[in-house]
């Protein structure tokens, strides 16, 4: 019982400390053969969102799609976007180090 008590203490230390850092992908529902898979990225929550149903606030920063931003505490510190074939370039281990770059800037 006491093992589990540290595990779970353990596993909340970690999300906890990723609970600021949020990657979501935006994208447009007629370019979803596009999207990007954003599963298996660490040290942070990860969202997808479909840009259509965002408020014109948010549509109006996007200028290609799919796109992927990093948040930290709410603020924008990076993203990676499509080119004009709309395909991210960028591979996921590029994204993760871009990502735990983030975390570790204090």
């Amino acid at each position: 019982m006491k093992n589990l008590i540290i595990i779970l203490f353990i596993l909340f230390g970690f999300s906890a400390s990723a609970q600021d850092i949020t990657v979501i992908h935006f994208n447009y529902k007629w370019n979803d053969r596009n999207s990007y898979n954003i599963r298996g990225l660490k040290n942070a929550k990860l969202q997808y969102a479909w840009l259509e149903e965002q408020p014109e606030s948010v549509k109006k920063t996007i200028k290609a799609v799919p796109v992927v931003v990093i948040l930290k505490n709410g603020k924008v510190k990076g993203q990676f976007a499509a080119d004009l074939s709309f395909e991210i370039k960028a591979t996921r281990e590029e994204i993760q180090e871009f990502i735990n770059k983030v975390v570790e800037d204090k």
